[in-house]
């Protein structure tokens, strides 16, 4: 039979093979946390950069929010821009 490893051993060696990745990762990469709604200023902040031709990745990293949220306002830029003509409040989120 195979060196078979108890399930308390396994579990002590991947506990401590997540904390030490954990502590390897810049916190310039790290995500912020951000509320579920993004303000239409930042939003319009971001179809600027975008429209300048700035990579995605880039952005990510200048405002602290995920490759998700990013393409979500990418996606729905006419949305954002109309909302912000008529100076509405509401947001659009991610379904």
């Amino acid at each position: 039979m195979a060196n078979v490893i108890p399930p308390s051993t396994a579990l002590a060696v991947v506990t401590k093979m997540s904390e030490k990745c954990k502590s390897t990762i810049p916190s310039a990469i790290q995500v912020k946390n951000h509320p579920e709604t993004i303000s239409t200023e930042e939003k319009l902040d971001i179809i600027r950069q975008l429209a300048k031709g700035e990579w995605i990745v880039d952005i990510c990293h200048d405002v602290g929010f995920a490759h998700g949220s990013i393409r979500t306002i990418r996606d729905n830029t006419d949305k954002i821009t109309e909302i912000a003509k008529y100076g509405t409040k509401v947001c659009v989120q991610q379904d």
